[in-house]
C-alpha cells in the first residue's frame, strides 16, 4: 500500500481506490467468514448447481445492455451520460424479456439437457438475475463518472451481506440448493435497487431521437466490446457449463470453491483498480499526457503483490482448505495448486485490460478474446477425449492460460506507449 500512496500522491487515484477497495474488502470478507460454516451445511453438488446457475447468469447478464454503459466514461455532458444510462437500462429490460420468451418456448428441450445438473426450474429465474446484473452494471458506470465510489462500495457491501444471510439462514426452513440460490437472486436485486436509488435516474425524460443517435454513435460497443465479454465470460464460465456433463455436479462444486478464494484477490484490489485506472487512463488520453508510465508502474506493483501472494500460497494452500473447509474439501486445494500459475499471470494483467476501452481499442480486444476462448475451450475438449483426470485437465489449462496472460501484458504495455 505504501508504494502505491507514494506513485499516487499527487493524484486523487489511490484515494478512489481505497474507497473502492474498502467495500470490496467487506464485500469479500463476509463470504469467506460464513464458507467454512456454508461447506458444512451443504454439498460439493448443491454449490456445483450454484455455480452453474451462476454461470448462465454472468454469461447473459456480462452483455444484457450491449455494454452501453463503458461510454460512459468517454461522453463529456451529463445529458449525454444520463441519455446513454437510458439507452443501457431500456435493452436490459427488453433482452431479458425477450431470454424469458425463449425459455418458456424451449423449456421441454432445456429441461433434458439439465435433468442431470438438479437446475431444473430454477432456469427461470435466469431473465431475473441477468435483468439485475445489467441494471447494476449500467448505474455502476454511471456513478464512477459522477466519482460517487462510495456508492459503489456500499453496493458490493448489500450484495455480499444479504447473499450471506439468505445462506445462512434458509437451512433452517428448506435444505438443499434452496437457500444457495435464493441468496443469489435476492443479494444481485438488491445491490440494483440500491444503486437505482441512488442514480435517481428518470425513463420518463428520455428522448427516443437522442437515444438512437447514441447508440449508433457508440456503435462498436455492443459489436466489438459485447463480443469481447461475452467471449471472457464464456472462456471463465463454460469450463462450468461443461465440468457437470464431461466430469460431474460435485467435481464442480470443489472447483467452484477453489476459484473463489482464489478469486478474493482480484476483488480486494484488482476490480478496485480497474475502475479508477480507466478514469485515469482515460483522463490522461484527453490530455494528451503519457499513460505509459502509469501502466508500467502498475504492471510491476501487480507483479510483485502476485508473485509473493500466490507464490508463497502453493505451499500452504492444500491444507489451508482441509483446515478451513472440512477435510471433505482438501481437494478444492489440490485443484488450486493446479492453477496457481494462471492466477499469478491473470491478477497482472485483469485490471488493466480495460485500456482497451481507455484507448478505444475494442477490436483488438475482440481478437484477444477470441484467441482466449478457443485456448480455454480447447483444453477442456482436448481433456474430455484424450480421458484426462480432472486435475491433468486443469494443469493444462493453467499453462495455455498462463501464457496468454503474459501476452496481454505485452499487448497492453504497447497500447499505452503507443497512445
Amino acid at each position: 500500500m505504501t508504494i502505491f500512496k507514494k506513485v499516487f500522491k499527487d493524484s486523487d487515484f489511490y484515494t478512489n481506490v481505497l474507497t473502492l477497495l474498502k467495500g470490496s474488502v467487506v464485500a469479500q470478507l463476509i463470504p469467506l467468514l460464513v464458507s467454512p460454516v456454508l461447506t458444512r451445511m451443504y454439498t460439493p453438488t448443491e454449490f456445483g448447481v450454484l455455480a452453474l446457475f451462476t454461470s448462465f447468469s454472468t454469461i447473459l447478464g456480462s452483455v444484457v445492455n450491449g455494454r452501453y454503459e463503458q461510454a460512459l466514461v468517454l461522453v463529456k455532458s451529463e445529458k449525454e451520460a444520463k441519455d446513454i444510462t437510458v439507452l443501457s437500462l431500456i435493452i436490459s429490460l427488453v433482452m431479458s424479456i425477450l431470454l424469458m420468451l425463449f425459455l418458456l418456448i424451449v423449456d421441454s428441450y432445456l429441461f433434458d439437457y439439465l435433468e442431470s445438473t438438479d437446475l431444473n426450474y430454477w432456469v427461470y429465474f435466469i431473465p431475473l438475475i441477468v435483468l439485475g446484473i445489467g441494471v447494476y452494471n449500467t448505474l455502476n458506470y454511471y456513478e464512477l463518472r459522477r466519482k460517487n465510489f462510495k456508492f459503489i462500495s456500499n453496493s458490493d457491501i448489500y450484495r455480499s451481506f444479504s447473499f450471506a444471510s439468505v445462506q445462512l439462514l434458509f437451512p433452517i426452513f428448506k435444505k438443499g440448493v434452496f437457500g444457495l440460490i435464493v441468496g443469489k437472486i435476492i443479494s444481485t436485486l438488491l445491490s440494483a435497487l440500491y444503486l437505482w436509488r441512488k442514480s435517481k435516474i428518470s425513463l420518463s425524460s428520455m428522448e427516443i431521437s437522442n437515444l438512437i443517435i447514441l447508440a449508433k454513435r457508440y456503435k462498436d460497443f455492443p459489436i466489438y466490446t459485447n463480443a469481447s465479454i461475452l467471449l471472457n465470460n464464456l472462456s471463465v464460465n463454460a469450463i462450468n457449463i461443461l465440468i457437470p456433463f464431461f466430469y460431474s455436479t460435485s467435481m464442480l462444486g470443489f472447483y467452484a470453491l477453489m476459484n473463489k478464494v482464489l478469486s478474493v484477490p482480484f476483488v480486494f484490489i484488482g476490480n478496485s483498480i480497474q475502475q479508477v485506472f480507466l478514469e485515469d487512463a482515460v483522463r490522461q488520453k484527453q490530455k494528451k499526457s503519457n499513460a505509459y508510465q502509469l501502466t508500467k508502474r502498475m504492471v510491476l506493483q501487480l507483479g510483485t503483490l502476485s508473485f509473493l501472494g500466490f507464490g508463497g500460497a502453493f505451499f500452504i494452500i492444500e491444507d489451508g482448505f482441509a483446515f478451513i473447509f472440512g477435510e471433505d474439501w482438501r481437494i478444492s486445494g489440490l485443484y488450486a495448486k493446479c492453477l496457481l500459475p494462471f492466477f499469478m499471470f491473470k491478477f497482472i494483467a485483469s485490471p488493466l485490460t480495460i485500456i482497451h476501452t481507455a484507448f478505444e481499442k475494442q477490436k483488438l480486444s475482440f481478437v484477444l478474446q477470441l484467441i482466449m476462448f478457443v485456448l480455454s475451450l480447447f483444453a477442456i475438449v482436448f481433456a474430455y477425449y484424450n480421458s484426462l483426470a480432472f486435475e491433468s485437465y486443469l494443469f493444462l489449462f493453467s499453462c495455455l492460460m498462463s501464457l496468454f496472460y503474459i501476452y496481454r501484458i505485452i499487448v497492453i504495455l504497447r497500447i499505452a506507449k503507443n497512445q
